[in-house]
């Protein structure tokens, strides 16, 4: 039985076709090859070689209506905009701007356009806005990206400059359209008008009082001895036009080319590990999407005689569209040609299309996606899309991302082996400066329930802005609160050990007690934070993992009781033998309490004013066959644990049978070395003079070398640092004796040196 296809209509004004266009596409390379449109009576070339054959016969489909295929051409281009010139113009015209743009001049950019990009990444960890922790690919490096470079390029106004803004914001005005409406609308003729006049006044200063860019060199060009500006400079000039098509063409098409490409490799996470494994596919990377999802769907031309092309007869002067975004896509050229293949190698697509008019950009299109690529790859991991990505309101010419949300997961590990996504900081290394990873995660959360557990403690449950998954943990894992309040300018962030399911990746729940004594976070969590407002969340890290072993001995004091919580849970579904000592000031201070009745007679709870301090020389007098001791709580007991299961006493705790957790440092000794000494930081080749009365950390940060770091006083573990030589002088509340004596990382923040010289993996 034979089907008939379904026949579908080629709109490219259509929502609906812009919605997904690649099914349409593929219907036209089948069934209509030169597809008619009778709505806006022109005809749609969607084959390869067809549209190749038509872009390298610029003879045959002129130029001089314009390639776009709304009104573009007629109320923002002018003379001078070289996709809608013909020859001998065209070729005399280019000849004054392509030296500009020849790839080894846009090689020489390579280092400024990083400082670019390196410079948005950075923004995704340090600003402060509720979006932290999430990045919109779109909105934060495929559009910032390209307008910087490119203004850096042309040697229009830096961002600090007046009339930057209005720039900046033209550049997006230019391109509002309505759907399925050919005319500009208001706000497009607006901005087209204002950068007119703009440009008329940069060209006139630029002449007046020359720079060393490309806008000077314009303006002082001359074509067969005739100058290429004219004297008075207005809209219709030349020079006006070429200025338009640098402006509109520089930023859009390398900002849909970065978008898709960050949204291919998140929809396509074997070809993100290829890359991962194998950095030197990233510039097949990005070939592959120019021609996947080419920024440049289509453009017009105008036939200067009657051609005929299956079977189909167009014109002369009929108006002609070479739909690039399908011939890239085309059977008869690729094989499985949707796939998105960063392996398919450098093979001829048209996506910076082809011939006379091919792209005067595509050297630094193609520099800036390979940078990109190479600076947030690291940062961002193995993310994933966070939403539904939106297009961008402009031509039907482009294929282009207003907005693209990712998240970040969890990915590679720490020192210590506590997994989380990679993080970039920049350090300086020789005479230039390089990326390196460190591991931490930033995400937004929402409070979606807080309620009372106990006297003085609240319960937060936290679910990831958009509903992504939040990273993996495991018993023991704490994370940072970092709440976007102004009363606690100067606070630290606050570490809050996870006390949920770690089988449910989608929320987290911290417990935080009411501190009088502390500096603010507490009481802003129980006075101002309520369900619904979003925080911003760092982690997790476990600094407290629970080992496998057949019993345990869990001893919690009051707040406590959070790290414990899943730890029970965990030796319990382990069938280990197991008990709980809980002590707390009185019944109603002490938390989560109904959900320890389950487990019976495994937990005693021990309140002060019922039954006195816990009676730890009963209970840890007596040392117990393959037990582990954990424990958590204030200094006092903790304190009172470690003397009573120290390691060496006769009769005593083997070694490594307790482990604790302190929420607020241990007091600190005194240095083993009073005087200065070095640290050689081995990754940027930096030796550095650490004095007595400043950490390593401060001293560090002040070289610009960037380290990751929170409570600054030892005890959360995020300053962690590989020790390659040298012997350091532990005074952290972090690592165990045996992680101490084992001597290869330690915590800058709080520690120092007992030799003259520590190398450091930084």
């Amino acid at each position: 039985m034979t089907t008939t296809p379904v026949a579908m209509e080629y709109d490219p004004f259509s929502p609906e076709f812009q919605a997904d266009p690649y099914p349409v596409y593929r219907w036209m390379r089948e069934e209509a090859p030169v597809f008619h449109s009778e709505k806006w009576n022109w005809w749609a070339l969607s084959r390869f070689e067809d549209v190749r054959a038509a872009a390298t016969d610029p003879d045959t489909f002129a130029s001089f209506e314009g390639i776009d295929i709304d009104d573009t051409a007629k109320d923002q281009s002018g003379p001078g905009f070289l996709p809608d010139i013909d020859n001998p113009r065209h070729d005399q015209v280019r000849a004054v701007i392509q030296p500009h743009f020849l790839p080894r001049r846009i090689a020489e950019k390579e280092a400024a356009v990083r400082d670019v990009v390196r410079g948005l990444v950075a923004r995704w960890r340090d600003r402060g806005t509720v979006d932290r922790g999430m990045v919109d690919i779109a909105q934060e490096l495929a559009w910032p990206m390209p307008n910087e470079v490119f203004f850096t390029v042309l040697g229009l106004p830096s961002a600090e400059e007046e009339g930057r803004s209005q720039l900046d914001r033209w550049v997006h005005e230019l391109k509002d359209r309505r759907p399925d409406d050919p005319r500009l609308t208001p706000v497009a003729r607006a901005a087209t008008e204002g950068i007119q006049r703009y440009f008329v006044e940069l060209l006139e200063d630029r002449r007046a009082h020359p720079r060393d860019d490309v806008v000077s060199a314009l303006v002082q060009a001359e074509i067969d001895g005739v100058p290429f500006a004219d004297e008075h400079l207005t809209p219709a000039s030349e020079i006006l036009g070429l200025m338009m098509v640098l402006f509109l063409g520089g930023v859009e098409s390398t900002a849909g080319l970065t978008g898709s490409l960050f949204k291919l490799l998140a929809e396509n996470p074997d070809q993100r590990e290829l890359l991962r494994r194998d950095p030197s596919l990233i510039p097949a990377a990005v070939e592959e999407t120019v021609r996947h999802s080419s920024p440049l769907q289509l453009v017009g031309r105008t036939t200067t005689r009657e051609v005929t092309l299956h079977g189909v007869t167009i014109p002369e002067g009929g108006r002609v569209v070479l739909v690039y975004g399908a011939a890239n896509r085309d059977e008869r050229q690729y094989a499985d040609p949707d796939r998105f293949d960063v392996t398919r190698g450098m093979t001829r697509h048209l996506g910076f299309g082809e011939g006379r008019h091919g792209c005067l950009g595509a050297p630094l299109a193609r520099l800036e996606a390979k940078v990109a690529l190479e600076e947030a790859l690291p940062v961002l991991g193995d993310y994933t899309l966070a939403g539904p990505a939106v297009r961008y309101k402009t031509t039907p010419n482009m294929y282009v991302w207003d907005s693209v949300p990712l998240s970040f997961p969890v990915a590679g590990g720490s020192a210590r082996g506590a997994g989380s996504p990679v993080h970039v900081e920049t350090v300086q290394h020789r005479t230039t400066s390089m990326t390196v990873v460190t591991s931490e995660f930033e995400a937004d959360v929402r409070v979606e329930d807080k309620r009372s557990v106990a006297d003085g403690v609240v319960g937060l449950t936290l679910r990831s802005v958009g509903d992504t998954p939040l990273p993996p943990w495991e018993p023991g894992a704490h994370v940072d609160l970092l709440l976007d309040d102004p009363a606690l300018e100067g606070a630290p962030t606050r570490q809050y050990s996870l006390c949920g399911d770690p089988a449910d990746h989608h929320v987290w729940r911290v417990g935080v007690l009411r501190e009088p004594e502390s500096r603010g976070t507490s009481s802003s969590v129980h006075d101002r934070l309520q369900a619904g407002d979003v925080v911003r969340v760092r982690g997790p890290r476990n600094n407290f993992p629970l080992v496998d072993s057949p019993r345990y001995l869990f001893v919690a004091g009051g707040i406590g009781i959070t790290p414990i919580l899943p730890m029970i849970a965990a030796a319990e579904a382990a069938g280990a033998d197991w008990r709980l000592v809980y002590g707390g000031r009185r019944r109603a201070s002490m938390a989560f309490l109904d959900e320890l009745t389950r487990y019976g007679d495994r937990v005693t709870v021990c309140p002060q004013d019922e039954v006195g301090l816990l009676d730890l020389d009963t209970l840890l007098g007596t040392p117990q066959e393959d037990t582990r001791v954990y424990c958590c709580g204030p200094e006092p007991l903790l304190a009172a644990v470690e003397q009573r299961c120290a390691p060496g006493l006769p009769g005593g705790w083997p070694a490594g049978s307790l482990h604790v957790e302190r929420f607020s440092a241990r007091p600190l000794t005194e240095p083993v070395r009073s005087e200065a000494f070095e640290v050689v930081l081995r990754q940027s080749e930096r030796t550095l003079t650490v004095p007595p009365d400043r950490s390593i950390l401060s001293v560090v940060e002040e070289a610009g070398v960037g380290v990751l770091s929170s409570c600054t006083e030892g005890t959360c573990g995020t300053c962690e640092t590989a020790v390659l030589e040298g012997v350091p002088d532990h005074r952290d509340s972090v690592l165990s004796d045996e992680e101490r004596r084992a001597g290869d990382c330690m915590m800058i923040c709080v520690s120092r040196s007992c030799t003259d010289r520590l190398v450091l993996d930084l």
